[in-house]
């Protein structure tokens, strides 16, 4: 019987500034149950310790390369496709975690596939800090074939964190990441995945640690949402207006609660959402607490309040 070969799998690492976190990452990619793999640090050129780091590691599959200039993650996650040699590729940023037998569990799963060159494989993730209107394992179910990756995002409480895709390296090469978007490069990705065709394969094992502690140099910290607003603008023709609603509740109504001249319209919206069933009702307490409720007041709440 001829023995079939094992497949290569390219791993993506964006990073910038992320010295104090970059070995963790990298370390959980090497320490992979699958060692067939090549490792693509991608340094979006760091002005910290993050080179220095990197070099010190001391494993022959990793490819190093630097940005001369800061161009964003987009580019930084296409940097690496471009460079990448093999069948498939996986997506993992630098401050979050894989588990020893991610890669082995989802190459077993796209195995039993005989086309592959459209496949997108995803996993469960844990949050290493808890929302407490929020589970901590995500996503709870996977996306349904009638179902598209918007009203599975939006209505049915779906998730596709970027470091838990493993895609065909055929499919991410016509794909690539957006350039130039302030937010949303991971959605707007998946998005586009499924405009080429792919085809969405779940995991429902937590196989990922998303390290999502507040930050101050992360992007989904940002309180103007108005790029969030430009950003669906591109798919609204394409989308639901139920999932267009959800959304808006997701993704703009936090922030717009917490100005006066808007709250009465974000109020509205939760309402609306509440009754048609789009938000769940802790998630609609949630949005009404930040606007009717002191800061410390809800930082109490949120210890009482825990998710199912």
């Amino acid at each position: 019987m001829k023995k079939v070969e094992k497949p290569l799998v390219s791993v993506i690492i964006p990073t910038y500034n992320r010295a104090n976190v970059i070995h963790r990452s990298i370390s959980s990619a090497i320490k992979q149950s699958y060692q067939k793999i090549e490792i693509i640090i991608v340094d979006d050129a760091s002005t910290d310790d993050t080179s220095q780091i990197i070099q010190q590691i001391n494993d022959t599959r990793i490819i190093y390369i630097c940005h001369q200039i800061n161009l964003g993650g987009s580019e930084a996650r296409n940097t690496g496709i471009k460079n990448a040699q093999g069948k498939f590729i996986a997506f993992l940023d630098s401050d979050d975690v894989w588990l020893p037998d991610k890669l082995q569990h989802q190459l077993a799963i796209i195995s039993q596939h005989k086309c592959q060159d459209n496949l997108v494989c995803y996993t469960q993730f844990q949050k290493s800090s808890q929302i407490f209107y929020q589970r901590s394992i995500l996503p709870a179910k996977s996306k349904q074939e009638q179902e598209t990756t918007p009203e599975y995002f939006w209505l049915s409480g779906g998730e596709m964190l970027t470091s838990t895709l493993l895609v065909s390296r055929i499919l991410a090469s016509r794909t690539l990441f957006q350039t130039g978007l302030i937010k949303h490069q991971d959605l707007d990705f998946v998005i586009r995945l499924e405009k080429q065709g792919a085809k969405f394969i779940f995991v429902p094992q937590v196989l990922v640690i998303w390290h999502n502690e507040q930050r101050c140099d992360r992007i989904s910290c940002q309180v103007n949402y108005q790029a969030s607003l430009d950003w669906i603008q591109q798919y609204r023709q394409h989308i639901s207006d139920d999932a267009y609603q959800g959304f808006l509740l997701k993704e703009i109504v936090p922030k717009m609660i917490k100005e006066p001249a808007n709250q009465s319209i974000a109020t509205n919206l939760i309402f609306q959402a509440w009754r048609k069933g789009i938000i769940s009702p802790f998630y609609g307490l949630y949005l009404l607490l930040k606007s009717s409720i002191p800061h410390n007041y809800q930082q109490q709440i949120k210890k009482i309040i825990k998710p199912n």
